[in-house]
């Protein structure tokens, strides 16, 4: 009888063949050049074909125990190099499938030639069954396939693995509010109140900026070939958000309106022949950078960002309630009607700011959860077998508050915030600046009346809790839940309650009271939606109050001024106090000053005879945090970036007694409040907030 046989190990896959025991990979014949490490990595790949293999595995087989050797880096390269070989996309394969953290996958049909063969004239008689057989084969792959597409679909996992990170600026001035932007070579962004336009290359390395025509810059996209921005001013003229659009080229030229348009957000389309703009609740279009522009698609309310899909044919677009400022994800077709998203978001609420991944497969968007912004992702394509609950990005370390995808590859660029406050006590005639509770994160403190207590925000990152302690720093009290937002409080006349500026996540701006001995918070009962800047009246029986300036709540809702009644529930408006806001009693509580909703004006208005009068108007600067000097003859106010004002009052003389930036290391500062003894009370951002490039599989 003749022996069997047993041929050299072939694997043949569409125009390749594999010759195992002479290291040969063919394509049509023709040898391919092929490294050891990727032609063992495919060997292993063919001998378990449609099954998995593990990184722990290859790493086994490439590097014996005790090899000291970046395993991750080196085994992700020698797939890269496989992959280039076989021409294989990793986004879209026929050969080689990863499955994200475990390992890959060989998906192409396989014919081997490596099993033995019984020679012809050995072969026994044909049966029946056996001129079935194609048919029987045929069957067999269908449900092969079937099965093997089935489990794709089940082990799949719809978030991205984040193989590697990257920290690319190290300032920690990176601003929080505006966005980042990426043209795959470059990433663009702005700093605290600073006109000047940052890039760095997404592969780490020296910062480049050049100075703009704009006072706080917010970039809002970038052209498809990287050539411009479409940026404006963060804040308007109006006080809010709302501003001229403009493009603004990233070599350095000068930048030009986007025409005579005036919003919030503005994208291009993936093609950069068109721009897609918000004009208060509708979006426009335009392909001629601004000269004429047609209606899209009128929105439920107010967007405040747009993100073109990556094949052009829809926009989503964040839309945040102006009550309860909570945002949700909404959808448009290019022409078509808007829907929510929520449901193919896992239902998730406070989303906001969404991206796509470069190839459409992901969406990412932020969410505020627990104080604090981070990333979730969700898969594109809807599956029976896959869950559409989101996933976080991170892990939980820094939150990340803007981020932007790479059109070149697979790499996210994000900005990781983590951000404190530090105050310091400033005596305006000594020139003195001494650090206040300077080993805490701490914001806008107020003092009792008799300076005994002071009440104050402790900060860490979104996280902001009210405090009432001793002026000596001693016994502490925690007065309200880290869930809530709390801007500051205020001491009653006899220093028994505490009126404060709070919302929880999914409701507006409330003012509350609460025992400075601790207990429950009491809200006040008004008609007013959002309510702020509370200040008790001599009898400590009401409230005066004002509404949040615009870039908080509601833009468009007309500003006034009140005085609520806690005994009688009773509420009443100041007169002439429309398009007023932010009011600061006087220490006698015979006059109260306000800002006007532009944020221009300072006023001080005399209860006597209900009469108003300008102290300072300043169309070219953001003016807050109105306050008095103790014995209530002078006037501070903040110019936002820059200095602190003081106003007399019987005449108006103003003067510049402090320049931030000449004696704080602090993108940001405002004079919150006055000390008995005259000092001013001031509040900056301690910094730490970079961009980070974020390699994901």
């Amino acid at each position: 009888m003749e022996h069997l046989k047993v041929p050299r190990r072939i694997y043949r896959f569409g125009p390749f063949e594999l010759v195992v025991d002479a290291g040969e990979l063919l394509k049509n014949g023709v040898r391919l050049k092929l490294q050891d490490q990727p032609f063992q990595i495919l060997c292993a790949l063919l001998d378990h074909s449609g099954e998995l293999v593990s990184r722990e595995r290859l790493r086994q087989q490439l590097w014996p125990e005790g090899t000291f050797v970046d395993f991750e880096h080196g085994l992700n390269t020698a797939v890269k190099k496989l992959r280039d070989v076989l021409g294989d996309d990793p986004d879209n394969p026929r050969y080689i499938e990863t499955v994200p953290r475990k390992g890959y996958r060989f998906l192409a049909p396989l014919n081997r030639d490596g099993v033995p063969v019984i020679p012809a004239e050995l072969a026994p008689r044909r049966h029946l069954w056996q001129s079935r057989t194609p048919i029987l084969i045929g069957g067999l792959v269908i449900v092969m396939v079937i099965t093997a597409v089935l489990f794709r679909e089940i082990s799949y996992e719809p978030y991205l693995r984040i193989s590697a990170t990257r920290q690319l600026t190290f300032t920690g001035e990176v601003s929080i509010y505006p966005t980042i932007e990426t043209d795959g070579r470059r990433v663009y962004y702005a700093k605290y109140d600073d006109g000047h336009l940052y890039s760095v290359p997404v592969s780490g390395g020296t910062e480049s900026s050049y100075p703009t025509r704009f006072a706080a810059l917010q970039i809002l996209h970038i052209s498809p070939d990287g050539s411009a921005l479409l940026v404006k001013d963060l804040f308007g003229s109006s006080g809010g958000h709302v501003s001229r659009i403009w493009l603004l080229p990233t070599n350095g030229g000068p930048a030009r309106p986007l025409g005579d348009v005036e919003g919030e957000i503005a994208a291009w389309s993936p093609d950069g022949k068109t721009i897609a703009f918000e004009q208060r609740i509708a979006i426009y279009t335009t392909e001629d950078q601004g000269a004429t522009y047609h209606l899209l698609v009128r929105t439920p309310g107010v967007p405040w960002w747009i993100r073109w899909s990556p094949d052009g044919q829809r926009l989503r677009f964040t839309l945040e309630d102006p009550k309860t400022l909570i945002s949700s994800i909404w959808e448009t077709p290019f022409k078509g009607k808007p829907n929510p998203v929520e449901l193919r978001l896992g239902g998730s609420r406070e989303a906001s700011r969404g991206i796509w991944t470069r190839d459409g497969r992901h969406f990412l968007f932020r969410q505020v959860r627990d104080q604090r912004a981070d990333y979730w992702v969700t898969g594109e394509h809807w599956s029976l077998f896959r869950s559409s609950k989101p996933f976080p990005l991170g892990s939980g370390g820094v939150e990340m508050t803007s981020a932007t995808a790479s059109p070149l590859e697979n790499t996210l660029f994000a900005v990781g915030n983590q951000a404190s406050r530090m105050t310091f006590k400033f005596d305006p005639a000594g020139r003195q600046l001494v650090p206040f509770l300077p080993k805490l994160s701490v914001q806008n403190p107020a003092f009792s009346s008799d300076g005994k207590w002071m009440v104050l925000d402790q900060v860490q990152t979104r996280e902001s809790v009210l405090w009432r302690a001793r002026s000596d720093g001693s016994e502490w009290l925690q007065l309200t839940d880290p869930k809530m937002e709390v801007i500051h409080g205020r001491f009653s006349p006899d220093g028994k309650r505490i009126a404060l500026m709070a919302k929880w996540p999914d409701r507006p701006w409330k003012i509350y009271w609460v025992s400075a001995a601790g207990g429950a918070l009491h809200e006040i009962n008004v008609p007013i939606a959002n309510q702020a800047d509370p200040n008790w009246m001599p009898n400590g029986q009401s409230i005066l109050f004002g509404q949040p300036p615009r870039y908080l709540a509601e833009p468009d809702t007309p500003r006034a001024i009140y005085v609520h009644d806690l005994q009688t529930n009773s509420i009443s408006k100041i007169p002439g106090s429309e398009g007023w806001f932010s009011p600061r009693i006087s220490p006698d509580s015979n006059n109260f000053l306000a800002l006007s909703s532009d944020e221009h004006k300072l006023a001080v208005y005399d209860f006597a005879n209900s009469r108003w009068r300008v102290l300072v108007e300043n169309p070219q600067e953001r003016l807050g945090c109105p306050s008095w000097s103790p014995d209530g003859d002078s006037a501070y106010v903040t110019v936002y970036g820059k200095s602190v004002l003081r106003i007399r009052i019987r005449d108006g003389v103003t003067e510049k007694v402090l320049s931030f930036r000449e004696m704080i290391a602090s993108p940001q500062c405002w004079a919150w409040n006055v000390a008995a003894d005259g000092s001013l009370l001031i509040s900056c951002i301690r910094p730490n907030s970079n961009i980070y490039a974020l390699r994901y599989e």
